[in-house]
């Protein structure tokens, strides 16, 4: 069997994981897909992972678990939801989205939701396996033991408080708790562990941080899986968070600060106060121990620690008797939904002969934002090499964690000179030449590929369109509409003039063509970031305007200026792209000033 491990969010590694080593124990193969923002924090790098979905399609799978609450139709395979979390009363959570053949559950109280649903959808089936993330609740029960004990010795108190809220902004307690946690933590000395999701809001995360600076028996923890925290605290302090059903499974009690369940079995407070005397009532008396046994015979009632054995052989048994779905089929608003998140499925994926060889090549400086994840969306080249200008950023000790790279460090001159010498470097014919903020879409690596294993290639050198992304957003105007440059072509037939020091030119002995799908480009990172590029670049072209015999007057600090601001934001409809146009426009024209300011000064220089 092929298995795909699907992860949008960092807490699908703790649910994945007890599958992940039952597919191990049994044989079967298995693919980590991970989402890009989780690479700089995924613990598995030493086994198969993949940020494409490209890859997906050709891995050709047979099952996809999945943690959350959505997965590419087009991925052939049983797709199985095996749910984020125990908190039925959370909005969503019987939301029957139709894109999953398979829903394993955690319990009878989840089980007979999810058949209910079935009678009125009938587009999928449900088993209850109980859920493979409390499997280590079993496992390694005792497992942390000797290292509580050593952190109540060095606080000289006998209990530990875990506060683990939800970082939904309308559900959230940490706003409201922040002078209570603080007077929970100087009255009693109790320890107070304080873990946040990963999606919390950043203002919370440093206030919390700030208060555990302060007292020394409030620690902020920061490692990725709270089961550690759960299994040493005593009792768990929250809002609406699934970690309440986790932890009161371990038959622990919890205080929770205005709780959405229809049926509270805990003590749950409507205000955002009494927290201490609330810790204390729990510790003494412990009301509601008998509530805590009907939860865990609804909502979990697997105490073997076999959750994921059951997840694993399911599927088995489910797939012989119903085969392998090559496909979801869905509506046409939902598949645009998946399309949107995922990215359109690759039409005809490559999967000839590979007649030829792809070196990629990147010139680098300071890049530590962006070269882990370009160094892993250009992993399909035959040869990757990356020329740094001695980076001071943590760029080369990234670099170093990719063994496969071939990795130069060599001083920067100029554009043109730094990437005439990377060119040489390369050990094929083909080239494909990035800058690191920008990355190959799986459209577009397909598309190289038929390229260059063509048997009949129609160019010599290939420009890509590039989207300009402003942060996180398509910037569709502004003058990049037709943003083109040479990314891919043979090294036998281009060379780079010696002329130009910034935005080089490449000269091709050949003809040229412009391929299809579209590169991205992540160039404003922020405001003073890409101010900084700007005046970079035309500080560097007033050093090739120093060579023409002029001296910059008033047509160029003003005219010049405004008529790049004019041009891209009305003649380039800059104005259709709102707030981010007008940023964009604004500093491209500071860019064109900074050249004429560079170039008086420099001619001063020289009189």
């Amino acid at each position: 069997m092929k298995v795909i491990l699907f992860c949008q969010n960092a807490y699908a590694f703790g649910i994945l994981a007890p599958i992940r080593d039952v597919l191990q124990e049994q044989g079967h193969d298995f693919l980590w897909y991970i989402s890009g923002k989780l690479l700089v924090n995924f613990p598995y790098k030493n086994e198969d992972y993949t940020l494409s979905t490209l890859d997906l399609q050709l891995y050709k799978s047979d099952a996809i678990y999945v943690p959350g609450n959505e997965v590419p139709y087009y991925i052939r395979g049983l797709k199985v939801q095996v749910f984020h979390g125990l908190a039925g009363e959370k909005k969503g959570h019987f939301r029957i989205r139709h894109y999953f053949d398979l829903y394993l559950t955690q319990g009878p109280y989840f089980t007979d939701k999810f058949n209910e649903l079935k009678k009125v959808h009938d587009n999928f089936d449900v088993i209850e396996t109980g859920w493979p993330k409390l499997d280590v609740y079993s496992t390694e029960k005792n497992k942390y033991d000797f290292e509580k004990k050593a952190i109540l010795q060095q606080f000289n108190t006998d209990k530990i408080v875990l506060y683990a809220p939800t970082f939904s902004p309308s559900l959230t307690s940490a706003p409201y708790l922040l002078k209570e946690i603080r007077n929970l933590a100087e009255t009693t000395g109790y320890v107070i562990f304080i873990k946040f999701h990963d999606l919390m809001d950043q203002k919370w995360i440093k206030e919390y941080k700030r208060l555990s600076n302060e007292i020394h028996n409030v620690i902020f923890k920061e490692d990725k899986n709270i089961i550690k925290s759960l299994l040493q605290a005593d009792i768990l302090v929250s809002d609406t968070s699934s970690v309440i059903y986790e932890f009161i499974l371990l038959n622990k009690p919890v205080i929770s600060f205005k709780n959405i369940a229809e049926k509270v079995l805990w003590d749950n407070s409507k205000t955002y106060s009494g927290l201490t005397e609330k810790v204390l009532d729990n510790f003494h008396l412990d009301p509601h121990a008998a509530e805590r046994a009907y939860i865990n015979m609804q909502f979990h009632p697997y105490q073997d620690g076999k959750s994921a054995v059951r997840m694993v052989n399911a599927v088995k048994e489910y797939i012989e008797i119903h085969g392998v779905p090559e496909e979801r089929k869905l509506s046409l608003a939902r598949r645009l939904k998946i399309n949107s998140m995922f990215g359109k499925p690759t039409k005809n994926p490559f999967v000839g002969e590979k007649i030829n060889k792809i070196s990629a090549i990147l010139i680098t400086y300071n890049e530590d934002i962006h070269i882990n994840a370009v160094l892993e969306n250009v992993k399909f080249a035959d040869e990757i090499i990356v020329v740094d200008s001695f980076s001071t950023d943590g760029t080369i000790e990234k670099i170093k964690e990719h063994p496969e790279v071939k990795l130069i460090q060599r001083p920067f001159v100029n554009y043109t000179d730094q990437k005439s010498y990377a060119l040489e470097q390369a050990t094929n014919d083909w080239v494909l030449f990035l800058d690191a903020d920008e990355r190959v879409p799986d459209g577009l690596r397909n598309e190289i590929l038929e390229t260059v294993n063509s048997s009949n290639p129609t160019a010599d050198a290939y420009y890509f369109y590039r989207t300009f992304m402003f942060k996180n957003k398509v910037l569709r105007f502004s003058g990049w509409q037709r943003d083109k440059n040479y990314r891919l072509f043979k090294k036998s037939k281009v060379h780079f003039t010696q002329d130009r020091i910034v935005h080089e030119t490449l000269v091709v002995d050949g003809q040229s063509e412009v391929l299809k799908n579209k590169l991205i480009h992540y160039s404003y990172k922020d405001y003073e970031d890409y101010k900084g590029k700007m005046i970079k670049y035309g500080q560097m072209k007033a050093v090739e305007e120093l060579k023409k015999d002029y001296d910059p007057n008033f047509y160029h600090f003003v005219f010049r200026p405004f008529y790049k601001f004019f041009n891209h934001y009305i003649l380039r409809f800059g104005i259709l792209d709102g707030k981010k146009g007008l940023i964009i426009c604004y500093l491209n024209a500071l860019g064109v000033y900074s050249r004429y300011k560079e170039l008086k000064r420099l001619r001063n220089l020289r009189q």
